[in-house]
């Protein structure tokens, strides 16, 4: 059993996505506003918290007072992971995951950020297979401070992967089959594409959502419960994949 928790307004927009959801997923029993405080409300279903009509920064500041409680002061990362549809279905769908709650991750941080977004890939779409990671840094070569966290890091944990299934990429390669088979690479393109902090999370994942043809779905990792990140922008369809996509065991 399931129940949706909802941050801010619960405007039609929420609602009509929510009893939508319900009728595609019978394990969603209910949904109700979340409390004031940071409190959780007891009971005996599984709560997915989602973000409604409220701002990133307020519902970002509840998720967390909720979350050191519940870890009882043990460290926690929580980790933005954007999953992105192709709206005419040629491209597989990918994992965009950056630093959203660390916007300049250090290497134990790093690590959280893949893990988290490896583990929203095994619960929404292949528990069997290693995804393949591509690392992408918008400062590549020319920036001595941002790229070389991910060469460090990719030295210190390419063997905790299976071969050839984590990567440092540039952003065209690890989303084209065509470009990787002219660079002589596998024809394999990215599942999760791990950016290296906020900035360029946010351009990417701006122009893919506003300027591409893709539609995004997104979560918070790495808490205790799933986390919904709805965009205020989100339409009635992109919300309903969300919670559906929530509710993947």
């Amino acid at each position: 059993m399931k129940k949706i928790l909802c941050f801010g307004t619960v405007s039609d927009k929420y609602k009509n996505a929510i009893e939508s959801a319900m009728r595609e997923c019978p394990e969603i029993i209910d949904w109700e506003p979340a409390p004031d405080g940071d409190e959780l409300p007891k009971t005996d279903a599984e709560l997915i918290l989602m973000k409604c009509d409220i701002h990133s920064d307020d519902f970002l500041r509840h998720i967390i007072a909720i979350n050191k409680k519940l870890f009882n002061g043990e460290k926690f990362y929580l980790t933005h992971c954007g999953i992105f549809f192709d709206k005419s279905g040629l491209r597989q769908p990918f994992i965009l995951t950056d630093a959203a709650c660390i916007p300049y991750p250090d290497e134990t941080q790093l690590t959280h950020i893949v893990n988290n977004a490896v583990k929203l890939y095994a619960k929404v779409f292949d528990k069997e297979h290693a995804p393949f990671i591509s690392l992408i840094s918008a400062g590549g070569d020319t920036n001595t401070k941002i790229a070389p966290l991910f060469h460090s890091w990719y030295n210190e944990h390419k063997n905790e992967f299976p071969k050839d299934t984590l990567r440092i990429e540039q952003l065209d390669v690890a989303l084209d089959k065509n470009i990787r088979a002219e660079k002589h690479l596998t024809g394999e393109i990215a599942n999760i594409v791990v950016v290296d902090n906020i900035n360029t999370g946010n351009a990417i994942f701006k122009s893919l959502s506003v300027l591409g043809n893709w539609e995004p779905a997104c979560f918070l990792m790495g808490g205790k419960n799933t986390i919904i990140l709805n965009s205020r922008g989100a339409t009635e369809d992109a919300l309903v994949k969300n919670i559906v996509l929530a509710c993947r065991n």
